[in-house]
């Protein structure tokens, strides 16, 4: 009986020795597991943390086009009291709109407000070299038309035709002669700052960027000191709520109900009707530049 029992108790211990043997071999394959699990989300926490750097690059970059694109302070022009907006859609991403006062000839001010199709750090670029070869050519000249043209020439000397065009809205004025010239491409024709009407060319240009000849025809006028312009992207009237556009109505009707207001009150006024009725929620960037005679 005691041979048996120790020989039981021999069993046992075996029994238990191979159990520990089993968790050993257990707890080494979970140990291994958990190794190379660890080395997949440290590989995989490196290209997440490597993405993050470069997305807020990007973002830095795209911000750093925005500013450039609208910048917060414009230049003084004789005869000109100015004033200029950019509201949007997107507080991370760039689209195409800009706007531009620069100096003409004869103490003439060039104005241009501009868009280019499509979103995102490419069509900021392009915008930036539209914007840049605007500023380049202006001192040359104070035809709308022709400063169209140059723009037109640069931009397809440097990337071709193609379906990335630019519409674009050019205004001059020179005080000495209180004149005003405008030409368009493709873009939507300025308002007038008091009445809200357009200033409606003698043909529509085609967007820049598309053909040699954009073919922008110029209107002019002379003022009688009173009196300015406002220039627009496709995102004021565009704003919509409930498949209702604000449209070129709203920002007509919005102009029109103020007493010659400066171009401070003008953008302000232009800015708050067009987020009132789209409740805040814009789909398009807004680019606003204004400009009263004094």
């Amino acid at each position: 009986m005691e041979l048996r029992r120790l020989h039981a108790e021999a069993d046992a211990r075996e029994r238990d020795i191979d159990d520990m043997d089993a968790r050993d071999i257990r707890n080494d394959s979970l140990i291994e597991r958990l190794q190379r699990e660890a080395v997949v989300h440290a590989e995989d926490f490196a290209s997440l943390t490597e993405r993050l750097a470069a997305a807020e690059h990007e973002l830095e970059d795209l911000r750093a086009v925005r500013d450039a694109l609208t910048p917060p302070e414009l230049p003084e022009r004789p005869g000109l009291e100015l004033a200029a907006t950019f509201i949007p859609a997107s507080a991370d991403q760039v689209s195409g709109d800009f706007y531009l006062v620069a100096e003409g000839p004869q103490d003439s001010t060039v104005l241009v407000v501009g868009d280019v199709v499509g979103h995102g750090l490419r069509a900021g670029r392009r915008a930036a070299f539209v914007r840049t070869a605007f500023a380049a050519t202006a001192p040359f000249s104070d035809s709308p038309s022709r400063l169209l043209s140059w723009a037109n020439t640069a931009l397809i000397e440097r990337a071709g035709t193609g379906s990335e065009f630019v519409t674009a809205a050019c205004v001059t004025y020179l005080p000495r002669e209180r004149l005003l010239r405008w030409a368009y491409a493709g873009h939507p024709p300025a308002l007038s700052l008091d009445e809200g009407g357009e200033l409606v060319a003698p043909a529509q240009g085609t967007p820049l960027g598309i053909r040699s000849d954009p073919g922008c025809p110029e209107g002019s006028r002379r003022s009688n000191g009173d009196g300015g312009v406002v220039l627009y992207t496709d995102g004021l009237t565009e704003a919509r709520y409930g498949g209702q556009l604000f449209g070129l109505e709203g920002a007509s009707a919005a102009l029109g109900g103020l007493d010659k207001p400066s171009a401070t009150e003008a953008i302000g006024v232009l800015r708050a009707r067009s987020a009132e009725f789209a409740r805040g929620i814009l789909t398009d960037d807004i680019c606003l530049l204004a400009a009263r005679f004094t």
